[in-house]
């Protein structure tokens, strides 16, 4: 080895830092006190904000909608185009749901669902009383010490853009915006597309509360998606009723009138009394063929109203919660005194190796 080798090798050896097992024992030897103490008051911080949380209870519901879907008079050739991932019957009948099962979770995400959720009465365990969704919610946040610290000035609220509605839409006040973003995180809805299974789930401070919600959220679900597939069919019957109903009105004034008619001109046999007679007898045989055409239509479209309305078979009612499901106080406080300690041995490596270097 020549003598420009050796002086090469040695300016690396004292370009390294070497660093010994026993070097970092003493470092931590030395360092315990402050990482300890690090250590303590995170320890300290976590346990505060983690008693600071109220208690959550989770009620969840689990039901299985009726899924709509005619093959169109394919049979067996539906089912196998169904394994090649084609669905063959909804093209060619069109007769499938044109809201599908895995958009339900967003009607309950919407505004009108928030809206209509907190003016529902329920039970409060921890106020002992029944009230609104809505000033139960109110409530809770004034009893939080943290929430009443952090939102005690709620602050005038702004004027209202349109007073008299001249947009015809819909407005909501910054109150109503922080609410409906707590029930739009408090209640929330998973589809699952294998098992076809719906479940609405509800966390709230109070455990009847929470059950509560998660069926009344189910109720709102079932409510709009029936009140979707036969709107179209509930509109005929109304209409209809009201067809009826001036139908009959007919019917009953030409049986009248012909009835009169024969009363007054029983004795006569003049030729233009018969034709009177006939044309008073061919307008009520016209108003009953419509009026009785147009109950037979009615009581059709009452039964399609029955068949196109769905059917959601609830799995898993909602229960009240026995134990709370947050917060996981005991793995906050370790979370945070594990945060200490790092932040500790970091301060000590900052001051040990930056500022002494």
């Amino acid at each position: 080895m020549s003598v420009t080798e050796d002086k090469k090798i040695s300016k690396v050896d004292e370009d390294e830092i070497e660093i010994r097992l026993s070097d970092i024992v003493q470092f931590l030897r030395r360092s315990r006190k402050v990482i300890i103490l690090s250590g303590l008051v995170f320890m300290a911080i976590g346990a505060l904000y983690a008693f600071s949380k109220p208690n959550l209870y989770s009620s969840q519901v689990t039901v299985m909608p009726e899924i709509q879907a005619k093959a169109g008079g394919l049979g067996g050739l539906g089912s196998l185009a169904g394994l090649a991932g084609i669905d063959i019957g909804s093209v060619a009948s069109g007769n499938t749901d044109a809201i599908r099962p895995d958009i339900y979770p967003d009607v309950l995400k919407s505004v009108p669902f928030a809206l209509q959720i907190l003016k529902e009465p329920v039970y409060s365990q921890l106020l002992e009383k029944e009230t609104s969704l809505q000033i139960f919610i109110e409530e809770q946040q004034r009893q939080s010490w943290l929430g009443g610290l952090l939102g005690s000035g709620d602050g005038e609220e702004a004027p209202v853009p349109d007073p008299k509605n001249r947009s015809m839409t819909l407005h909501i006040t910054k109150k109503q915006e922080a609410l409906i973003n707590q029930i739009r995180s408090a209640v929330i809805a998973t589809y699952d597309k294998k098992s076809g299974i719906i479940t609405v789930n509800a966390t709230l401070p109070d455990a009847v509360v929470a059950a509560t919600v998660a069926r009344k959220s189910l109720e709102y679900l079932t409510n709009y998606i029936a009140s979707y597939r036969t709107e179209k069919s509930r509109n005929q019957v109304r209409f209809l009723a009201h067809q009826v109903g001036d139908a009959k009105g007919r019917y009953q004034g030409a049986e009248y009138a012909l009835s009169s008619y024969r009363d007054r001109n029983r004795n006569l046999f003049l030729e233009t009394a018969k034709l009177e007679e006939q044309r008073l007898q061919a307008d009520f045989v016209l108003t009953q063929n419509v009026y009785s055409e147009l109950s037979k239509q009615l009581e059709q479209a009452k039964i399609k109203v029955a068949e196109e309305s769905p059917v959601f078979k609830v799995l898993e009612p909602a229960l009240i919660p026995l134990r709370k499901s947050d917060p996981k106080r005991t793995f906050i406080i370790i979370g945070f005194t594990v945060a200490g300690l790092i932040v500790g041995l970091f301060i000590q490596g900052f001051r040990r190796f930056v500022l002494n270097s």
